[in-house]
């Protein structure tokens, strides 16, 4: 709302009307030539007469009131629709008679509270009128002009903040002109704005044009696929129907590409270019895309030997699955817990292969297959368990063989590690001469009841319930049979005592008593001989 003051020429005072500033307008493009309202607040040295009367006349003007007061002096005056708050004041210098003071921008057909109070004394005045209403809305007074691109404007001197039924979406530019953007769905048609007064019983509807060039390209909504090949559908306005959009996407801002040359896992810019029957009109805002593909590893197979495993699988991908064969960039890596040899990945038509050697035996693998796409991990991995065959154990380390007693062999060995077993048991093998295999807890065993003075062959070997070690072999021999040795010089020696008391007094008896015949048999005794072949003693050397 503007006031403005206005006074009269005053010769005899000598004194000019005092200056006033206009209210500027964002709009200075009326489609028609625009009133000048001043806001003024003037304040002067003068001062009235306490005595001074105090009457004022209201008369309803275009757009709102004008104020005359028939004295001079500081005045305050007050403006509000009835019933509500104030909603303008102006303290005014009227230092001439009959001096005059407008309010407008006011709203049409609206009754309005006015009041007018000598400021020094705080008397009120009089209003010797009754008119407070102001004159209704004429579609005249409504003119479109030009203002910000992409809305339609009206200018009034009225107040039609409140005015506006059609559309909802007008917003207040200036204090005299109303912004309408037009909805999304009147491009490429027409907006039609209805203002209706509160409180008059007239409505005006103006009709705009709404060419393509009201489309903010900010406000196309782009919509990119999520697969390859991709491509961006665009909103546009459902009346504009000879609009088409044209993209090119770049990365890092180089090497334009079109969508069907779009690469996965990689970051694009995409540009459109907005067309009207095929000539370019606008261009889009920038469309980030990134096009990732979510590969899934499937029907794995793996074959697993001691020493090595090898793994087989497909991919698939529900958004790439077409160009799948094409992804030239694709690769795998393949990788093992605790890895200790060579791995060696293909790629196959439609997934790949992975060989891993250097494998330890009957040991548990976790192994992993990670799709990449030029050389980064992209998703998903898939992830493998497996576990290596046995495998052949080692070597028994240092094997102990002793004879402790004539026909005993002890076998013993230093434990092997169970790593050294490469298998689920830990058990040995002791035998002679290729003799039964019973596995053993324990490295240690004893063999009795051998023969006596015979070489044998201990074999010794590591056996882990799948696979035998190379054996340690050794050669050892019993010794002699010392307890049939001691029982044949018993029986000589009982034999010999007692033969020697017979020889001996037969000799006796005959050395008294000698005939021819007698020396005789003493003879032959004599010379009968009793000869004992004693075993020789044998040592053995291990």
């Amino acid at each position: 709302m503007a006031a403005t003051t206005t006074m009269p020429s005053d010769n005899t005072t000598g004194l000019e009307p005092p200056l006033t500033s206009p209210t500027p307008t964002l709009n200075p493009s009326s489609e028609e030539p625009q009133s000048t309202q001043h806001n003024t607040t003037a304040i002067t040295t003068a001062t009235p007469s306490a005595s001074a009367q105090c009457f004022y006349t209201v008369t309803p003007i275009k757009f709102g009131f004008n104020i005359e007061i028939n004295s001079t002096g500081y005045y305050s005056l007050s403006v509000a629709e009835k019933g509500r708050a104030e909603i303008e004041t102006s303290i005014t210098d009227f230092f001439n008679q009959n001096s005059t003071h407008n309010f407008t921008h006011l709203k049409p057909c609206t009754d309005y509270e006015l009041n007018v109070t000598l400021t020094d004394n705080g008397k009120t005045c009089v209003n010797t009128g009754n008119e407070t209403k102001t004159t209704g809305l004429s579609e005249e007074d409504i003119k479109r002009v030009t203002c910000i691109p992409g809305y339609v404007c009206y200018q009034c001197g009225w107040d039609l903040s409140s005015s506006v039924s059609t559309p909802t979406t007008a917003q207040r530019c200036s204090n005299d002109t109303l912004c309408i953007k037009p909805g999304y769905n009147n491009i490429c048609s027409s907006l039609t704005t209805t203002f209706t007064a509160e409180n008059c019983s007239k409505s005006f509807s103006f009709t705009k044009d709404i060419s393509v060039d009201f489309l903010n390209p900010s406000e196309i909504h782009h919509h990119v696929h999520p697969g390859l090949p991709t491509n961006i559908t665009s909103e546009l306005p459902p009346n504009c129907k000879t609009l088409t959009i044209d993209y090119t996407c770049s990365e890092n801002g180089n090497d334009f590409k079109s969508l069907s040359d779009l690469e996965p896992f990689t970051d694009y810019n995409c540009t459109g270019l907005i067309k009207d029957n095929n000539k370019t009109i606008n261009k889009t805002t920038t469309v980030p895309v990134r096009i990732n593909c979510d590969f899934t590893i499937t029907n794995m197979d793996k074959t697993v030997t001691d020493r090595s495993a090898e793994l087989s699988w497909k991919t698939t991908s529900v958004n790439c699955q077409e160009v799948l064969p094409k992804l030239q960039k694709l690769s795998y890596d393949c990788r093992c817990s605790e890895p200790k040899g060579q791995i060696t990945v293909k790629r196959t038509f439609n997934g790949g292969t992975c060989e891993i050697t250097g494998l330890m035996p009957h040991t548990h693998y976790t192994c992993e297959v990670q799709p990449t796409y030029k050389n980064n991990p992209v998703p998903h991995g898939y992830e493998v368990k497996l576990k290596t065959e046995p495998g052949i154990p080692d070597q028994v380390p240092k094997v102990t063989v002793t004879v402790p007693e004539h026909n005993v062999i002890n076998v013993s060995c230093e434990h092997l590690p169970v790593l050294g077993f490469r298998g689920p048991q830990q058990k040995y093998f002791i035998r002679l001469n290729d003799g039964d295999k019973t596995p053993l807890d324990k490295c240690e065993f004893e063999f009795r009841d051998l023969s006596y003075s015979t070489t044998y062959t201990v074999k010794v070997s590591a056996f882990n319930g799948a696979l035998e070690s190379k054996p340690v072999v050794k050669e050892v021999s019993t010794l002699y049979n010392d307890k049939a040795l001691i029982g044949c010089l018993v029986f000589l020696i009982i034999i010999i005592l007692s033969v020697v008391p017979v020889v001996v007094y037969k000799r006796y008896k005959r050395k008294h008593t000698k005939s021819p015949k007698a020396v005789t048999e003493d003879m032959m005794i004599v010379s009968t001989a009793i000869y004992v072949n004693a075993p020789r003693w044998r040592r053995y050397d291990r």
